[in-house]
């Protein structure tokens, strides 16, 4: 720019001096005018006019030319002085730039060592991070993906990049999330990202789920550059997760079957409650003949029993759900079982009123049916299943049999009842559990029978199963190991013996009774007295412990264990004190195994189990005095 300066500054000064020279020619002119008509060269005159005006106008010319070479020299001067001071400041300015030069090299070396490490650390942390990470570019063409990504597909890189795009779907995603990337790429386009969770199927055809997010990149002018997306394997949340609902699921179902539950223990209840309150009152008609008061006393019993069987069902679930159904492996009879299931049949189907016939079938001769077993389960068990089907049944056959299957006992019990829905033939089992509920179902019962069943069967090493078609009928099958007992015939007593009410005389034996309730006093009195037994009577422990002390001709003491102030363990104990070997029988409405512990730890002979039934009664006391 400088030199530019200096060419353009002559060139301009040379055309404004062809100006002054045409002006000076012209003053010159002028002036030797006046010198001659003053004159002054006067000689000039003299000379031929061109020659007179050659020599003026080289006369103005060099003056022209001393005058610029006057104004040149100044202006060089001051164009020099300009020259060596701009010089001075690009030396200046050529030290700074390279001064900033040496420091951009050094910063430029800082950050090419910066960025190779942040590089390196970046791409150490995206390697080492347990989520996927994988980036796409606007096409949808992976430009990188960590090696979390390829875990989480379950293949090689090689594999990956392998497969065609429109193959992956086939290949890769579960056949229910085929519409993930369509829905992925249209909320992406909408709203620059998406969420969503993402089945992937690994080599061994296994499901992996994925939580996948995927985020539209952007430049800073706002255009896109390609997705990222960050995918982390959630499918052991989403099994605990799933395992949750199940647990919530059948929680919910075990609150409800339980309401249901509590609500048909009332109805089941207060059923037969309100047929003994009823014909006991009825009982009191003066009016009431012979044959109708037995028929009243009939249904007493049966509803009693009833009454007797719901509630010893409620107590059976409460021990099931505290684990504390015990099985006891003694001597039984199966033929004899056979033969009580078979009345117990009748009577049902008597108090029914229905048209059903039964049938028998044993399966094992007299001697070989004796095996290792829990009669007063087996008794149970059958009970349930008889309930059932004669519940079920309208009109029809009921058939029950026995036989050897290799080494177990298997029983079955068929009925040509209303039968049960295939959706329902494990579900029965269940506890609670009833074909139809509500107050709209045609059939009582608590829905425990089955429960109870199963589980029994199960503690004793068998096995439960049922067979059956809706409208068609059932068939329930039970299986117990078949453990035969290496004695005869004769060793063995017979199941459930007990003594028949008439037939007994303990005449001159003494019994004290024990009980802080007047009614069961008397009750208890009043069976004992047609065996001729002398009764004494005690309303407490402390009671019971004076006679003790006061007689000693006390054969038998059969003790409340739920009395005011001693109760019967405390007296137990203190009867020992007194006299050792005097049988006592406890009576008490606590079945539980680890209450019967107790009684006898305590000095207890025996226990009764309320309501005391006569023959039960008759049959254990009896074991202490005919011994005597």
């Amino acid at each position: 720019m400088i030199i530019i300066n200096i060419l353009i500054k002559p060139v301009m000064f040379l055309i404004f001096s062809g100006i002054y020279t045409s002006v000076i020619f012209e003053v010159s002119h002028e002036i030797l005018s006046v010198f001659t008509s003053s004159g002054l060269f006067s000689g000039i005159n003299s000379l031929p006019p061109q020659i007179a005006n050659l020599i003026l106008t080289i006369i103005g010319f060099s003056a022209l030319l001393i005058t610029l070479a006057v104004v040149f020299i100044v202006k060089n001067r001051s164009l020099n002085k300009k020259l060596v001071q701009k010089n001075s400041e690009i030396e200046d300015a050529n030290t700074r730039l390279e001064d900033l030069n040496s420091v951009l090299e050094n910063q430029r070396d800082a950050l090419a060592k910066e960025l190779v490490s942040s590089e390196m650390l970046y791409g150490i942390m995206l390697s080492s991070a347990e989520d996927g990470i994988a980036y796409y570019d606007i096409d949808w063409s992976l430009q990188y993906a960590n090696t979390a990504f390829y875990n989480l597909i379950g293949l090689e890189k090689e594999e990956y990049e392998s497969i065609d795009t429109e193959d992956i779907n086939k290949l890769l995603i579960h056949p229910d999330d085929t519409e993930y990337f369509r829905r992925r790429s249209e909320e992406i386009e909408k709203n620059g990202v998406f969420e969503d969770e993402l089945r992937i199927k690994q080599k061994n055809g296994n499901y992996r789920v994925l939580s996948s997010k995927s985020v539209l990149i952007k430049d800073e002018k706002g255009q896109p550059l390609g997705i990222l997306i960050i995918s982390r394997d959630i499918t052991s949340l989403k099994d605990v997760q799933n395992e949750l609902v199940i647990a919530r699921d059948k929680a919910e179902e075990s609150n409800r079957l339980k309401s249901t539950f509590l609500a048909n223990i009332s109805h089941e209840i207060r059923t037969p409650l309100n047929s003994i309150v009823g014909f006991a009152n009825l009982l009191n008609d003066p009016g009431t003949d012979e044959e109708t008061r037995n028929e009243y006393i009939g249904y007493l019993n049966q509803n009693t029993e009833r009454l007797l069987q719901i509630i010893g069902d409620i107590i059976d679930l409460s021990r099931l759900e505290n684990s504390e159904i015990e099985i006891h492996y003694d001597p039984v009879r199966i033929n004899p079982l056979m033969d009580f299931a078979e009345d117990y049949t009748h009577n049902l189907i008597s108090r029914s009123g229905k048209e059903i016939k039964f049938s028998m079938s044993k399966g094992l001769q007299d001697g070989k049916d004796i095996i290792y077993a829990d009669e007063v389960w087996l008794k149970r068990v059958f009970r349930h299943l008889l309930d059932n089907a004669v519940k079920f049944t309208r009109g029809g056959t009921i058939e029950v049999s026995s036989a050897l299957a290799g080494t177990s006992l298997m029983f079955s019990v068929k009925d040509t009842g209303i039968g049960i829905s295939k959706e329902n033939l494990k579900s029965i089992f269940e506890q609670f559990r009833q074909e139809v509920d509500g107050h709209h179902r045609p059939f009582e019962g608590l829905g425990v029978g089955l429960t109870l069943t199963k589980h029994v069967i199960e503690q004793m090493d068998g096995y439960l199963w049922v067979e059956s078609e809706k409208g068609s009928g059932s068939e329930f099958f039970f299986t117990i190991p078949y453990r035969p007992v290496d004695i005869g015939v004769d060793d063995v007593p017979e199941n459930s013996k007990s003594e028949v009410p008439g037939t007994i005389d303990w005449t001159g034996k003494k019994i004290l009774v024990a009980d802080d309730n007047a009614d069961i006093l008397r009750y208890l009195n009043r069976i004992l007295s047609d065996t001729g037994v002398d009764v004494v009577e005690a309303r407490s422990g402390e009671e019971t412990l004076n006679i003790v002390r006061e007689c000693d001709d006390i054969d038998l003491i059969l003790l409340d264990m739920q009395m005011h102030e001693m109760n019967g363990l405390e007296a137990t104990r203190e009867i020992r004190e007194i006299r050792s070997d005097i049988p006592i029988v406890a009576q008490t409405a606590f079945i539980f195994e680890e209450e019967k512990d107790l009684i006898i730890e305590a000095g207890c002979d025996a226990c009764l189990i309320k309501p005391i039934r006569q023959d039960q009664l008759y049959s254990v006391v009896s074991g202490f005095l005919n011994d005597n």
